[in-house]
């Protein structure tokens, strides 16, 4: 799978909900990323609105928690879709939830699905398990093994979800016969090759 600059960004545990909930950031290794998450908020902003994702992102996530600044989520979320916009996973994977649930936007499950799969598309398994619990709710039981299956596999793993989705795939399993698993497991890698 693809790998993005700044992807690590998110490495932190969360609870699932209806989807994977809000997460918050944790410096990687990254020095730029690191210092966008000590830097004072004046700063923070000033390098947001320079147009830099990191920052966005950070900036994002001080309005989502009011930390440093007053709390607002439709300011989280249009800080949010500038990183995601820029290609920043983490980023795509919140304003996906966003989206899912209308925090801070209107809710819109179609857009909420294509930032998912942007993140997805870049390895995070958390867009994964919130693609597969759309498609549940939908009862496409096809679409969401493949999704939890896919969140299962390589790329920007969170150990929670992984153990999440084995138990998803095992519960679907009693309903979806051996041919529904194989063609759900197929479209799983055509969609990996297709990355």
């Amino acid at each position: 799978m693809k790998k993005i600059l700044l992807s690590t960004l998110l490495v932190g545990f969360f609870s699932i909900q209806a989807h994977a909930d809000y997460v918050a950031s944790t410096p990687s290794v990254s020095s730029q990323a690191a210092q966008y998450s000590v830097m004072d908020i004046n700063s923070l902003i000033k390098a947001a609105k320079s147009g830099q994702a990191g920052a966005q992102f950070y900036l994002a996530t001080k309005y989502q928690h009011g930390k440093d600044i007053q709390q607002d989520e439709n300011q989280a979320f249009t800080w949010y879709k500038a990183a995601a916009d820029q290609g920043l996973s983490a980023a795509q994977l919140n304003v996906g939830r966003m989206l899912a649930d209308g925090v801070g936007t209107k809710r819109d499950e179609t857009l909420a699905r294509k930032y998912f799969e942007k993140a997805a598309s870049h390895g995070d398994n958390r867009a994964s398990f919130n693609l597969a619990m759309m498609e549940e709710q939908k009862k496409n039981y096809v679409g969401a093994y493949q999704w939890y299956e896919l969140s299962t596999r390589d790329g920007m793993l969170d150990n929670k979800v992984i153990s999440l989705s084995e138990g998803k795939k095992t519960a679907l399993a009693a309903n979806l016969s051996q041919d529904q698993i194989r063609m759900a497991r197929d479209r799983a890698d055509k969609w990996i090759q297709a990355q």
